[in-house]
């Protein structure tokens, strides 16, 4: 597996084990997209790294799912 030149989504990013694991592929050198539910978190995150791309986003509902999977796809060619 190539742990970097990667584009990475993780799902509730913005605390806990979803944020250090963020930070671990923004220093492996990926490209890194988080989502959660708190915007504030999310700016936090994104506070302390800047490289992130952050979405708004509540991945137990299904609209929120099909407009982070359209946002996504049209954004990052990377992603698979």
């Amino acid at each position: 597996m190539n742990i970097s030149s990667n584009t990475v989504l993780i799902t509730g990013g913005g605390t806990g084990i979803g944020l250090c694991i963020a930070e671990e592929f923004v220093k492996s050198g990926n490209e890194v997209i988080i989502c959660g539910r708190r915007e504030e978190k999310l700016k936090e995150a994104r506070t302390k790294l800047p490289r992130i791309h952050t979405r708004i986003s509540d991945v137990s509902n299904l609209k929120d799912r099909d407009d982070l999977f359209n946002w996504v796809t049209s954004n990052f060619e990377g992603i698979r």
